[in-house]
């Protein structure tokens, strides 16, 4: 008789994700490298020709998100997150349109369909944070109003926030896009932990920082950010791996990620 042990499955969970259009997001690997062994993870990117980063692009294609989510439901995901921030703010939606939105979707394709900017607002009132200060990273005017106003619909008072260029760390949008350009939107990690740092500095009572850009890896930054800054880094990437684990519930521990991953 056949050993049925090699009947089982070889991935403890599947996780997918959708990610922005026009993108090199090497999600899949910082992922892997948080979760416990025996998570598999894979990626649907969004296909939205000439596209170029634009609200307006991403409110008109915000279907587009669903039929990904499908894709990967059907490919045996156990739960999908969405990776880009901007996405749950461009249409000028709120955090209780986006809740309904997504409480919907994952109806209709079968698994948990979680968005990174509602996971943020989440993660925050987990941990309790009620003033946050907000890194803003590399956003451009309109992506930073937006994710702002959302946190402040979602409950928050923002004591303080700003791109790169607001802290200092950048002289200009146009040198922004340079680094863009080179790294893919992959931006030094010494950027991103000093761009953190300053948000702290900004509002040294607050709760807790808030990076809102999935362009910013914080995972390699975020024990010496809360290190120097004693609390939590609540960041795009972090709060949606935290919000899939949450799904998942593995029992398995997760550990140098950070408090809320680690938590």
């Amino acid at each position: 008789m056949a050993d049925r042990d090699h009947w089982k499955p070889r991935h403890l969970a599947r996780v997918g994700f959708t990610t922005t259009p026009s993108c090199w997001d090497d999600v899949v690997q910082q992922f892997l490298t948080v979760v416990p062994q025996g998570v598999g993870a894979m990626q649907r990117v969004l296909h939205i020709p000439a596209y170029e980063y634009e609200l307006a692009q991403r409110s008109k294609n915000f279907h587009l998100q669903e039929e990904a989510a499908q894709a990967l439901a059907d490919s045996k995901c156990d739960v999908v997150g969405q990776i880009g921030t901007n996405w749950v703010h461009a249409g000028g939606t709120s955090p209780d349109d986006i809740k309904r939105m997504t409480d919907e979707i994952s109806t209709r394709v079968g698994v948990p369909f979680l968005m990174a900017g509602l996971c943020i607002v989440n993660a925050l009132k987990s941990i309790g944070a009620k003033r946050i200060t907000v890194a803003n990273g590399y956003y451009r005017e309109d992506w930073k109003a937006g994710i702002n106003r959302f946190l402040e619909q979602a409950g928050f008072e923002v004591l303080a926030a700003g791109n790169l260029v607001d802290q200092g760390l950048y002289s200009s949008l146009d040198e922004m896009k340079e680094v863009e350009a080179a790294t893919h939107w992959d931006y030094p990690a010494a950027d991103v932990a000093r761009a953190c740092i300053l948000a702290h500095e900004a509002a040294p009572d607050a709760d807790a920082i808030v990076q809102t850009g999935s362009g910013f890896r914080t995972l390699p930054v975020v024990e010496a950010v809360e290190g120097i800054a004693g609390k939590p880094l609540v960041a795009s990437d972090g709060a949606l791996f935290w919000a899939i684990l949450q799904e998942l519930k593995l029992g398995l521990p997760v550990t140098q990620s950070g408090m809320l991953l680690n938590s």
